[in-house]
């Protein structure tokens, strides 16, 4: 097996794998149509310019009303939207039955109302946006061709090539807990000390919190538990050690139980975060020592086994799939006792006890103009290195402050800059992002913000990227790979291949690698070759062990592109982790040498700090790539063919003006005048406050703009920023099609190479 092969982004000394995702809408684009108004806009600024009278545009605007109304019914009772919003949420089909309960003549109350922001919301969300969810959001794995190769574009007849129904990893962990809980079980369990826990003799070492001194019995059965012994095991083993003092093995299992009580143990197995983790319960189960339990537990597990196969066989029958998560989660919750759905008021990360993935059937593979037109990413490219040296100098700079203060080699723990600062929070410091924009204008050329078009020429901007972003390498080892998100607008395929297309480039993933999601990763064509491409760009590499309450953090995104000479960095409790690669946070201490911070293992192994907190710094750089400065307005920026900034409006909740505004037709006109005000296009996509990603918005249709107004209004304050953007590409840009030539908007996900390795600083 080799490694995933590397390509040339020409004339800019970077590569970029011949691998990358390309994430699509499950709904065709042309959906967006269905709740457009643009007559209804036309006579809305008709009557704000005194052109209409008032009755022309209550005219207008009941039609409008009405004819969304009608498509919002018909959507609501469509099977595959039906299907998605399943899937989705089956509290949202209430809202899709209430509608279709009602009839054109209905009073339009706020029940109503409402239903329709939940169907408006959900059908924009599945045209618009490329989320990678179940079939309404499916994998597509493709490839880039080499000099003197041609790209070429297949789908086949269906949608989907692929499905496929897993359970959360925090359901089957439930199953595990509930197993634990039982005394018949818990001597049959293995016993497995929390990977964030280092013993140093009969001492025990905590992240944050002060060494502890154990009784020889308790510092016994925590190192035994390292072998993967079950209860009934250790407490045997430690029996027999004269040194612990126990007698009897009733006596070691009453210390096990107040050593898991104190959370200084757990009762196993414990399960990897990753699609295998139904495979490792189940091996576990069938390892069981007592025939009768062993039955016992591979029973419960089937019920739950069988629910889930029962919900795979129903894909595309809407309604067998509701009573089938309906079935499972009664079983569920008989079998382990826990509510079935977790984080009921969230909207992306799992929620449900199983998911669905899938993978589209398409092929794509991108020919040598596609290279060449992205080739003008090179100056973005080279300001990200310099972020990543900069990130690393701040935070090298503190360390070395605090380590000074302390006043000689100190427990990495106690650096709590470091075990707070970095580690709890993915937040980049303002005065690095603020001297970033601002170099980045700089190089630009002290652009006129107000201005709705910047072209600029990729020789020049490089020419003044390379003065004001001085770096000559990254500033640590994986920093040497970027993800960026690529917008492609082409008229079709054929276009593309002839290198008749537009760029836009929707977000840089400074530092880290997208594809090292358990998601994407498991549905490419040759995992190990990606395995084999991040050994070969960075080497061995610190990789992190993400507690379960991580932000946004399920199993679908776990990495599992690990090497086996990575080291797994554990802070916090987390699942399964392999032992010999297991580094502990709390066993490290920090020291000088040769005049750089090191952190050093009980083994003997060091780390230059940036190596080892990699994972931290990454997290931070990963969305610390805005080239938007504060202002009230950004123009859109192009580098050759590549749109770096889409043309940006900052505005706030209360600026808007939409609150005080009473009633559908009032809240429309008030939202056609605000987009007068601010110049904005009629579609765009806004995101409020601090929600991580941005909807879609029709400033024509009132289903829309009521959706819109909706979320507005409860943001909380009239001080809530409200950013929005342009819609790039557009319906008409959407180059991939299924079989019916519907097109489908979609995203392009890459992974890119500096030419400098980072290192050691």
């Amino acid at each position: 097996m080799t490694a995933d092969g590397l390509l040339e982004l020409p004339g800019t000394g970077w590569h970029l794998w011949s691998s990358a995702i390309l994430r699509t809408a499950g709904f065709p684009a042309d959906g967006l149509d269905r709740l457009a108004a643009p007559d209804c806009a036309k006579a809305a600024d008709e009557y704000l310019a005194g052109l209409v009278d008032a009755s022309a545009y209550r005219s207008a605007f009941e039609a409008a009303t009405g004819e969304a109304a009608q498509q919002l019914r018909r959507i609501a009772a469509d099977p595959l939207f039906r299907e998605a919003v399943t899937w989705q949420s089956l509290n949202s089909l209430e809202a899709l039955d209430g509608l279709l309960r009602t009839g054109p003549q209905a009073s339009r109350n706020y029940r109503l109302r409402s239903r329709e922001i939940v169907v408006t919301r959900y059908w924009q969300r599945y045209c618009a946006k490329n989320d990678t969810i179940g079939f309404f959001g499916p994998v597509c794995w493709a490839g880039f061709a080499p000099d003197g190769s041609a790209g070429h574009v297949s789908g086949g007849p269906d949608l989907l090539r692929e499905r496929v129904v897993e359970f959360e990893w925090r359901a089957l962990t439930a199953f595990v807990r509930k197993l634990a809980a039982d005394p018949r079980f818990q001597p049959w369990l293995a016993l497995v000390l929390p990977p964030q826990l280092a013993l140093d003799g009969d001492l025990l070492l905590r992240t944050g919190a002060a060494a502890q001194r154990l009784s020889p019995a308790a510092a016994i059965i925590l190192a035994l538990t390292r072998v993967g012994a079950t209860a009934a095991e250790v407490a045997a083993l430690a029996v027999a050690q004269p040194r612990s003092g126990l007698r009897k093995e009733a006596d070691a299992h009453l210390l096990i139980d107040q050593l898991v009580g104190e959370g200084l143990l757990r009762r196993g197995p414990d399960l990897p975060q990753d699609k295998t983790a139904l495979q490792h319960l189940r091996g576990s189960l069938e390892a069981l020592g007592e025939p009768g339990l062993r039955s016992e537990a591979l029973a419960a597990l089937e019920r739950l086994t069988a629910a889930r196969d029962e919900i795979a066989c129903a894909a595309g029958d809407p309604d067998a799939i509701r009573a089938g998560l309906t079935r499972l989660e009664l079983e569920y919750t008989a079998v382990t006792g826990m509510q079935a759905r977790h984080r009921p008021g969230a909207t992306y990360a799992g929620r449900a006890v199983v998911y669905e993935d899938a993978v589209r059937d398409l092929d794509v593979v991108f020919g040598p103009q596609v290279r060449a037109g992205l080739a003008a990413l090179g100056p973005v490219l080279h300001a990200a290195r310099w972020l990543t040296a900069t990130i690393a100098e701040a935070y090298l700079a503190t360390a070395r402050e605090l380590y000074d203060e302390a006043g000689g080699a100190i427990q990495l723990s106690e650096l709590s800059f470091l075990a707070n600062g970095i580690m709890l929070t993915r937040k980049l410091p303002e005065d690095i992002m603020a001297e970033f924009t601002r170099r980045w204008w700089q190089a630009i050329g002290g652009a006129d913000l107000t201005a709705s078009r910047i072209e600029v020429n990729v020789t020049r901007l490089q020419t003044a990227v390379e003065e004001l972003f001085p770096a000559s390498a990254p500033g640590w080892g994986t920093a040497r790979l970027h993800s960026p998100d690529i917008h492609l607008c082409a008229e079709d395929a054929q276009a593309l291949a002839r290198g008749d297309f537009t760029a836009v480039l929707g977000e840089l993933h400074v530092a880290w690698l997208t594809c090292d999601a358990e998601v994407f990763a498991r549905f490419h064509p040759r995992l190990e070759a990606l395995r084999e491409a991040v050994q070969r760009d960075v080497g061995d590499r610190v990789v992190l062990r993400y507690p379960p309450d991580y932000p946004e953090f399920t199993a679908r995104l776990a990495p599992v592109l690990a090497g086996p000479g990575d080291t797994s960095l554990v802070y916090a409790d987390a699942p399964a982790a392999p032992a010999e690669n297991l580094l502990p946070l709390a066993a490290l201490t920090v020291s000088v040498v040769d005049d750089r911070l090191l952190a050093s293992a009980p083994d003997g192994r060091t780390w230059p700090l940036t190596e080892l907190f990699s994972p931290f710094l990454s997290a931070m750089a990963a969305d610390a790539f805005k080239l938007i400065p504060a202002g009230p307005h950004t123009p859109r920026v192009t580098i050759d063919r590549v749109v770096v900034q889409r043309e940006t409006w900052r505005t706030t909740v209360g600026e808007t003006g939409l609150a005080p505004a009473a009633g559908e037709s009032q809240r429309y006109l008030a939202v056609r005048a605000w987009r007068d005000r601010l110049g904005l296009p009629e579609r765009i996509f806004a995101k409020l406050g601090n929600e991580s990603k941005p909807v879609y918005v029709d400033l024509t249709g009132p289903a829309s703009v009521a959706s819109f107004v909706a979320m507005v209004r409860s943001a909380g304050g009239d001080d809530v920023p409200l950013v929005l953007s342009e819609m790039l590409p557009t319906p008409q840009q959407a180059w991939v099609s299924d079989a019916q030539g519907r097109r489908y908007f979609s995203e392009l996900r890459m992974t890119l190479r500096d030419p400098e390795p980072g290192g050691p600083r």
